[in-house]
């Protein structure tokens, strides 16, 4: 089971994206850049993407990636931590 204190400070999202594994799942955190409608501006979002395991995020074909978008927050990272934790059991 994966904790919010396992995915690190918000702060850290803002420079790098972090990497882990809960069983056979694997996990990615990032930021991401998502256009406005009808604006030349972007906000910041994090974005989760989980892979069947053993092969790194680089290696594994983008087909078995599932992806889960949230705002870029605390709430967002523990919204995040809720999906990966109901996400877990498929793998």
């Amino acid at each position: 089971m994966i904790d919010r204190h396992s995915l690190l400070a918000l702060n850290f999202y803002k420079s790098s994206p972090f990497t882990g594994s809960d069983g056979n799942m694997r996990y990615r955190v990032e930021k991401i850049e998502l256009p406005l409608p009808d604006s030349e501006e972007t906000e910041k979002k994090l974005q989760a993407t989980i892979w069947p395991g053993p092969f790194s995020f680089a290696k594994t074909d983008d087909d078995k990636k599932t992806h889960q978008i949230a705002d870029f927050s605390e709430e967002g990272l523990c919204e995040l931590v809720e999906w990966l934790n109901k996400k877990q059991p498929e793998f």
